[in-house]
């Protein structure tokens, strides 16, 4: 009797636990993250050697932290259209002022002006003087790209060697650099994610009137999540400043598209108060994925960008089944 009264606890525990991970905004993501997984190890045979690895991971690290910013942003009821300039901005400005002994000192300054004009910026022209979000970031995204095309209208500048190798090295040997500072960024996102401003983030983008009721300062909120999300823009200018190794005022602009799909296959809802992180980093990684078996399918070049459209536009398409056989079936 025993026996069998444990493995009835045992069983609905394993089904709470499966109806738990399948509710979750970034299951489909999962299952589409895990397809790709299979279709990039046929197609490149040596893709979990760590040297593939640590090659996959310099790319796909800059787009899994502005995915992480955007979704913060679209959690919040926000969105950012100036993530992509951010970033141009930044290396532009960096490559420009940078030599061999003020690395670090204009590295800091780039991401202090990162975090004033993308999240300060942003933040106070949407959350104090209420202006629309894709006003208010399609605005500050045309400053920061007016700025860097200023500061450098063709690619060049310097960054030393020393540091855009160390992104291509290994910590202990054995760790790619990409990731230690993915595992930086995701310590970071933990530590947010335990405060009560976090929650309020939620709060806000989920039922605005409802979070003003209770007490909460929506207008603050509003700067937090753009303050917060910058953080992570800033890191993520710092990767595609090694990846790249010069400043180039285009560098940034596949990172808007791909941002704002990268938070919706995972899950988030552009309504806003609804998903997570982890979903936004799944998608983020099918993207990255989608490119290799683009790159490695041979597609000519010709129709790169239509394929990598369809692809995004299927992987949202299945994202969305669950929620449509939800709804229809009332689960």
């Amino acid at each position: 009797m025993n026996f069998n009264k444990k493995s009835g606890i045992n069983n609905k525990i394993s089904k709470g636990l499966f109806y738990k991970i399948y509710k979750d905004t970034s299951f489909p993501s999962l299952v589409i993250f895990i397809l790709l997984l299979i279709a990039n190890a046929i197609l490149q045979p040596n893709f979990f050697s760590l040297s593939v690895i640590k090659t996959n991971f310099m790319t796909f690290t800059p787009l899994i932290l502005v995915a992480i910013a955007q979704s913060i942003v679209i959690i919040s009821g926000s969105i950012d259209f100036s993530v992509g300039a951010s970033l141009s901005f930044f290396t532009c400005m960096t490559a420009y002022f940078m030599n061999d002994k003020n690395v670090f000192l204009v590295i800091f300054l780039g991401f202090l002006t990162i975090v004033l004009l993308n999240g300060l910026l942003n933040g106070i022209l949407i959350g104090r003087l209420n202006l629309q979000p894709l006003i208010a970031t399609y605005s500050t995204q045309a400053i920061m790209l007016g700025l860097a095309m200023f500061i450098m209208p063709v690619a060049g500048g310097y960054v030393p060697k020393f540091f855009y190798k160390f992104y291509s090295s290994f910590l202990f040997k054995f760790i790619p650099v990409p990731v230690m500072i993915l595992i930086v960024g995701f310590v970071i996102w933990y530590i947010i994610s335990r405060t009560v401003a976090y929650k309020y983030i939620y709060a806000v983008g989920g039922f605005e009137d409802g979070a003003f009721a209770s007490g909460i300062k929506v207008k603050n909120i509003r700067v937090l999540s753009h303050l917060i999300a910058s953080i992570f823009i800033g890191i993520a200018g710092i990767c595609l400043l090694m990846l790249s190794g010069t400043g180039e005022w285009r560098n940034g602009t596949p990172y808007l598209i791909n941002s704002v799909a990268a938070a919706l296959i995972g899950g988030v809802s552009l309504r806003g108060g609804k998903g997570n992180i982890i979903g936004a980093i799944f998608g983020a990684l099918i993207i990255g994925l989608l490119n290799n078996i683009i790159f490695f399918a041979k597609v000519s070049s010709y129709y790169q960008i239509f394929a990598k459209g369809m692809i995004i536009l299927l992987a949202l398409s299945l994202a969305s089944i669950p929620k449509l056989y939800e709804a229809k079936y009332k689960i």
